[in-house]
């Protein structure tokens, strides 16, 4: 009785000693990863906090300050972990988030530059077409309610902007693997399952690099801000005074009430400024000493009336103050604004995109960016491009910009034991305070 009580004893002991080790291993993992979160949020809050500091006390003259403030956040550390903050832009990692401005709008893009998408064919640019359009009348051979209802798939076209770029893949002909490429999990960042071949979903090149798909060119939550250069609301040209525009941008009592003639105008666009004289677009006498004219060389049917007063052709700092301060769109509407591409952040191929195209023009800006620390201050110094034509840049002005307001954040947090956790976030700095618009842990 003593042996078998013994070792039965013995029995119960081995049991509650592996059962103690299993629950101390168990313990130690739910530590890590709850140490690896923190950090992988402590990162998130880095950049928030960088982000705001921007969005109060911009640098109207180097927009490249807030991305190298960024890039000095990509790492971090706490007493119980790290974290790692990068991205994939067009193949290549960089340090820090995402801007996500350096991307196209999938609710404002044309038809012409979604054509110039990877394994992108006419049917589907014209059901993307449809799916985001108002009406229900078929584009070209689009696909509208009809088609998603005759093959029963519980769902028929929005009939409004995407609200994700994941909501593509319900767009007939948008499968999956065009929209994320090698990105299966859309986070940005080349995973140790994206860069092994075939061994495991998702099939890749296993390269080094990442294919993101359309994805890596397209966004759905970029968005336009109204706030100018300095930090403060654009002023609207249809609805300001000659006196606010004399002080926010240096033009002078004729020029700002031409500005406001035209700002007052249907369909009025910012654009226009850059190819045609500001004279001209009102239908004034232009000042004879005006020595920067951009002229279409269109008469104007008012251009002969010597009762008004001349208007002298827009300085290039005029015109780079007009740009950075004022705009034609209203912001006081429901909807949110689709977001334009930002030039300092912008890879070579959504600049080609862009440009419907063309290359040379995609290579000269990224070559005249890396150029100046400052990047891009204002998109009338494309106008010092040759190979931009004014006429050219004027129709796709309303598609850039020179910063960014949405961002992308995929911090990964370790531990001290080395778990880790992954937190994707989208914010927007549009409006202070910052606000996560998006949020997911892995």
């Amino acid at each position: 009785m003593v042996l078998w009580s013994i070792a039965i004893a013995s029995v119960i002991v081995a049991a509650t000693q592996m059962v103690t080790w299993r629950t101390t291993v168990l313990g130690r993992s739910a530590l890590g990863r709850v140490e690896a979160r923190w950090a992988a949020r402590a990162g998130v809050e880095r950049v928030i906090a960088t982000l705001a500091s921007h969005t109060e006390t911009p640098d109207a003259e180097d927009p490249m300050s807030l991305i190298r403030d960024l890039e000095l956040d990509w790492e971090g550390s706490l007493e119980s972990g790290t974290w790692d903050i990068r991205h994939v832009a067009e193949g290549e990692e960089f340090r820090g988030p995402l801007d996500l401005h350096s991307r196209l709008n999938v609710n404002s893009i044309t038809k012409s530059q979604l054509l110039e998408l990877p394994e992108m064919n006419i049917d589907t640019t014209d059901a993307i077409l449809d799916w985001k359009d108002e009406d229900d009348e078929v584009q070209g051979i689009g696909a509208e309610r009809s088609f998603y209802e005759g093959r029963d798939l519980g769902y028929v076209p929005r009939n409004a902007p995407f609200k994700s770029i994941t909501e593509l893949e319900l767009v007939a002909g948008a499968w999956p693997e065009y929209i994320r490429g090698e990105d299966w999990n859309l986070n940005n960042r080349l995973d140790g399952n994206e860069d092994d071949g075939e061994s495991s979903a998702p099939n890749d090149d296993f390269d080094g690099r990442m294919d993101s798909g359309w994805a890596g060119y397209l966004t759905a939550r970029s968005i336009d801000s109204p706030l100018g250069r300095s930090g403060y609301p654009k002023i609207n040209l249809a609805n300001t005074t000659a006196e606010e525009l004399m002080e926010n941008t240096g033009v002078d009592e004729a020029q700002a009430e031409a500005l406001m003639t035209y700002g007052a105008t249907p369909n009025a666009l910012m654009g226009s400024l850059l190819a045609i004289d500001l004279a001209e677009l009102v239908g004034a006498p232009a000042a004879s000493s005006s020595s920067n004219r951009r002229t279409t060389g269109r008469s104007s049917g008012n251009s002969l009336n010597t009762q008004q007063e001349p208007v002298a052709a827009l300085s290039p700092e005029q015109l780079r103050a007009v740009f950075a301060e004022c705009t034609t769109t209203a912001y006081d509407g429901p909807e949110v604004i689709s977001g334009r591409v930002n030039l300092n952040t912008a890879g070579p191929e959504v600049l080609r995109i862009i440009f419907e195209g063309d290359s040379a023009v995609a290579e000269s800006i990224m070559a005249y960016r890396q150029s100046r620390a400052e990047g891009i201050t204002s998109i009338v110094d494309l106008l010092e491009l040759r190979r931009i034509d004014p006429n050219v840049l004027a129709t796709v002005a309303d598609q850039l910009d020179v910063t960014g307001w949405v961002y992308s954040i995929s911090s990964r947090g370790k531990s001290s034991t080395g778990q880790e956790v992954e937190i994707h976030a989208v914010v927007d700095r549009s409006a202070l305070p910052v606000k996560i618009i998006e949020y997911r842990e892995d």
